[in-house]
Formats: C-alpha cells, sequence, structure tokens
C-alpha cells in the first residue's frame, strides 16, 4: 500500500513539474466556426446602426448575405472576412450619413440666419389683433400668416418685440396694436 501511495505523489509531482499536455480548447474548425459567428453578428449590429441614421446600407448587406451562404457551406474563413468587410461597409455609410446630417444642420442653421437678418432689416409693420371668434388671432396664428412669416413657430418674435404689451403671450386683446418685425 506504501509502494501505491509513493506512485501516486510521484505522479502529482511529476504532473506538477512537466505540467499538463496542452490541448487547445477549442478545436480549430471550431474556432474558425466561432469567429464567424461573432463576426457576422457584429456585421448585423453595424448594419442595424447604419439604418437608425439613414444610411444606404445595400454594399454592406450584400456582403453579409455573401458571409451567411459561406458560413452556411463551411467556409469559416471566407466567412469572416466577408462578415468584416459588411461591417467596415456598414460603419463608412453610417459615418457619410452623419456627416451629410451634420452638413445639412449647417446649412439650415445659416438659412434660419440669413432668414433673421432679412426680418430685421425689413421695415416693422402694426398689427390690429381682432377677435378670437371671427379671426382666431393669438401668437401664434398671427405668425403663421403669410403676409408675415408663414410659420407659426415664429411667434416668439412677435411677443419679444411686444414684451412692453404682452405680458403673457398666451393672452392678447382686440384691437391691440402689436409691432410685427
Amino acid at each position: 500500500m506504501k509502494r501505491v501511495f509513493e506512485l501516486f505523489l510521484f505522479s502529482i509531482l511529476l504532473v506538477g513539474l512537466t505540467g499538463c499536455p496542452k490541448r487547445p480548447l477549442v478545436e480549430p474548425v471550431d474556432q474558425a466556426r466561432l469567429d464567424a459567428e461573432e463576426a457576422i453578428a457584429s456585421a448585423s449590429k453595424a448594419i442595424g446602426a447604419a439604418r437608425e441614421v439613414g444610411a444606404d446600407t445595400t454594399i454592406a448587406e450584400s456582403l453579409l448575405e455573401w458571409a451567411r451562404g459561406f458560413f452556411a457551406q463551411g467556409d469559416y474563413s471566407t466567412a469572416t472576412s466577408r462578415a468584416w468587410e459588411a461591417e467596415v461597409s456598414a460603419n463608412e455609410a453610417r459615418e457619410a450619413a452623419l456627416a451629410k446630417r451634420e452638413e445639412e444642420e449647417v446649412v439650415e442653421a445659416e438659412e434660419v440666419a440669413v432668414e433673421e437678418e432679412e426680418v430685421v432689416e425689413a421695415p416693422a409693420r402694426i398689427y390690429v389683433v381682432g377677435t378670437w371668434e371671427r379671426d382666431r388671432d393669438c401668437l401664434w396664428n398671427i405668425a403663421k400668416k403669410r403676409r408675415f412669416y408663414g410659420d407659426p413657430w415664429k411667434w416668439k418674435r412677435i411677443y419679444r418685440a411686444n414684451r412692453d404689451k404682452i405680458k403673457d403671450p398666451d393672452l392678447i386683446y382686440p384691437e391691440q396694436r402689436l409691432i410685427i418685425p
């Protein structure tokens, strides 16, 4: 019994010193499959993010379909590379859409600035408030009239120009004379 115990201790010591034989935790084929699955999932997320900002994802979607086809055939390395290409394409489309949106916002801001400059330069007009029953006059509706701004969201301009006469922008009275800048 002592001999068996010595052999057991010796084998434990030997394994401890030399280490266990190293085997990969995942077989290479399985690792390639996992890499392909991860790349396809990542590309799908990138395409979804690109769609959210209104980007054109047709190229990325076709590359992803190719990747899925290669994956189904068991060609995991090609599936992985196609999925990476799809992800890159989706990210580029997303960045382009965001840049375009940013550009459009800058142009809109410039147009608003030009509009405001034009309004400031225009001579001020006087508007006599009518009754609610007959004219439906409120700052919103006055600003909406084509002869003034044609845009109800510009009611604040009228309010700012008439702060001395209007204490509450929700309350204007018939026969009140308002300056329309």
